[in-house]
């Protein structure tokens, strides 16, 4: 222990890891300012090491490593008028909403998030703010603007309509290149292409849109700043085509077939099927969504949970990530995803892999996702056993402490 530094050990009746596929009963963590220095059984010698410390008895309690969603838009907020709302507030305006998203996801134990398309760099900005310590939120990776082709999925404003969305209009491998360097330029972690059309844009939902030349083209450019890629894909086409560009992370996914799978599986891509996206359909036309965006949802919803369910089956990585700020899908509520996991095939113990050290590991992330000693201490407790019931984690009020970094961000004990 360094002179000066702040010693904090925690035991609890569950540990999970992150990475085992068996908890550890009557568990302890030691903190080091923002560092795990222990993981593991909570024996009375390794107790003996850290006499110094503050220790605290977490009775019926679960520790595990703070949750991770990679897919989340902050300058959404989950109401059905996007269009209207995209069109009405300024990026100042929404990055002021923004402070409040940022903190109800640290609260639900969250603590590293990361965004994938916003206009006016609202992620950028907010993430900026959390970094200084202006604000509280969780650990942010910025995408920025998302990639996207004339007409394509995000291009949703008419010709007149001059304001900035969140995609950023490329046509040919020259202005898709160029696009990502001005993401990376302004600060982006990850640069994202939408590989074909979508559920919130009008025009055919499943086409391939942006050209493997063209996702390269940005691909090579992240890969040069060592920043991680992520393609929108809904279709068969866009999936495999954005898997032959080299791209990371396959969102959504949805109409997911064999080659595509056997590309995840050699490419050692990873697949984010956003299941917690599909509330658009529970809501409906009577909560004032789009026609044309329920049409096209229960159209994708009829192949993926089939197709999703295969994936597992081979052996495809998976991670959680929610689209969180599309209709009804508010930030927040990430942990529904693990729930809509466990109901397509992976069991509890998975689901949280899934958010915890798989997520880290699509994202690049070694510092995080797991509890170990020298990684930080991401963590969170959480009150019962999430493997019984993995709905517990839903619960806010649940979600008794979060750390990140070793800094409390949350204590209700």
């Amino acid at each position: 222990m360094n002179e000066g530094s702040k010693l904090k050990v925690f035991t609890c009746d569950l540990l999970i890891d992150g990475v085992g596929d068996t908890p550890i009963e009557n568990g302890m963590v030691a903190v080091e300012d923002s560092r795990l220095i222990y993981a593991g059984p909570a024996r009375t010698e390794v107790l003996g090491r850290y006499g110094d410390a503050e220790v605290r008895n977490l009775k019926g309690m679960t520790i595990m490593p703070g949750m991770i969603d990679v897919h989340v838009h902050l300058s959404l907020d989950g109401s059905p008028a996007y269009l209207q709302r995209m069109l009405n507030e300024t990026p100042a305006l929404c990055a002021i909403k923004a402070v409040n998203k940022v903190r109800r996801i640290v609260d639900s134990g969250f603590t590293t998030i990361r965004t994938l398309g916003d206009p006016g760099q609202i992620d950028i900005a907010v993430k900026q703010a959390i970094e200084a310590g202006e604000i509280t939120g969780p650990r942010l990776l910025a995408s920025g603007r998302a990639i996207t082709m004339t007409g394509g999925h995000g291009d949703v404003f008419p010709p007149h309509v001059s304001i900035e969305g969140m995609g950023r209009i490329v046509d040919g491998p020259d202005e898709a290149r160029k696009a990502a360097r001005e993401q990376l330029k302004v600060g982006a972690d990850n640069i994202k292409v939408m590989a074909t059309g979508g559920g919130m844009s009008p025009g055919p939902g499943t086409v391939a849109q942006l050209t493997i030349e063209e996702m390269q083209a940005a691909v090579e450019e992240a890969e040069k700043w060592g920043k991680t890629t992520a393609a929108h894909a809904i279709g068969r086409d866009g999936i495999v085509n954005a898997l032959k560009a080299g791209v990371r992370t396959i969102e959504h996914g949805t109409f997911l077939d064999e080659e595509g799978i056997e590309l995840l599986l050699r490419k050692k891509a990873y697949l984010v099927p956003t299941l917690a996206a599909f509330k658009t359909i529970k809501y409906g036309k009577e909560g004032g969504v789009p026609e044309y965006t329920l049409e096209k949802v229960r159209y994708f919803a009829t192949a993926h949970y089939a197709n999703l369910k295969k994936a597992i089956q081979a052996g495809v990585k998976v991670v959680t990530g929610t689209d969180a700020g599309t209709p009804f899908n508010y930030h927040g509520e990430s942990a529904y995803e693990l729930e809509c996991l466990v109901a397509n095939g992976l069991s509890p113990m998975q689901a949280i892999h899934a958010a915890t050290s798989v997520a880290a590991e699509a994202l690049k992330l070694q510092h995080t996702g797991s509890l170990a000693s020298g990684k930080d201490a991401d963590l969170i407790a959480v009150e019962g056993d999430p493997l019984k019931d993995i709905r517990l984690l839903q619960d806010h009020r649940r979600i008794k402490m979060v750390l990140k970094a070793g800094k409390t961000l949350k204590d209700i004990l």
